[in-house]
């Protein structure tokens, strides 16, 4: 990656601009039916994207505070897009009754965006350290990973999440090419893998299984 987030009014706007037009997509891929083996409708919740842009933002910050700053920002955004332009599109059965509705469900998910934050600034400082930096990143690939072979099992078994499946693999490709140091690959693909394999017995032990919806 060629730019650098820094503490100056370009790159908040920038931060701005991806989260409303990530968050448009999502909402505008809502459109597509479900009912078929893409799914692109379930884009919006697919970790890959927001993993990967997640992580994208945070490891381009200049500072672990831009870090925090810029991952609230662009999560926060992303939901609020998210939400408001939805009113905008001729659902048959719309989410939200009115821009009060969609108003607060932005509210509340700054929440979780202000939480993400905070995840950033843990995961910012961990990256200069070998041991804690290996945990950080293989905790987004080890949940890749996880929904990777839970809508995978759903495109064999029940013909459905095929795009989701290939941003998930893609996401774990790409955060594992950027962010990796030569010398933990080896761990962070190690520890990945441990962490999607207890995901999928604890989803086996809860629900019997572990497809994807």
């Amino acid at each position: 990656m060629s730019f650098v987030l820094k503490k100056d009014v370009k790159s908040f706007i920038r931060v701005i601009v991806l989260g409303i037009l990530m968050g448009s997509l999502c909402a505008l891929l809502d459109l597509i039916s479900g009912d078929n083996i893409w799914t692109f409708s379930s884009f919006s919740g697919s970790l890959g994207i927001w993993a990967v842009t997640g992580m994208i933002v945070l490891m381009q910050s200049e500072n672990w505070k831009l870090a925090a700053i810029n991952t609230f920002l662009y999560f926060g955004f992303m939901n609020s897009s998210f939400f408001f332009v939805h009113l905008l599109l001729p659902f048959e059965f719309p989410r939200f009754t009115g821009i009060g509705n969609a108003a607060m469900q932005s509210l509340a998910w700054l929440i979780p965006s202000f939480v993400c934050g905070i995840c950033a600034i843990i995961t910012y400082q961990a990256k200069n350290n070998d041991k804690y930096g290996v945990v950080a990143l293989s905790l987004p690939l080890g949940l890749l990973a996880y929904e990777s072979i839970c809508t995978l099992s759903s495109v064999i078994i029940n013909h459905k999440f095929l795009f989701q499946t290939i941003i998930d693999f893609l996401g774990f490709i790409l955060l594992f090419i950027l962010y990796k140091d030569k010398k933990e690959s080896v761990h962070v693909l190690l520890c990945s893998i441990f962490i999607s394999l207890l995901l999928l017995l604890v989803q086996y032990l809860i629900h019997g299984g572990i497809l994807y919806y």
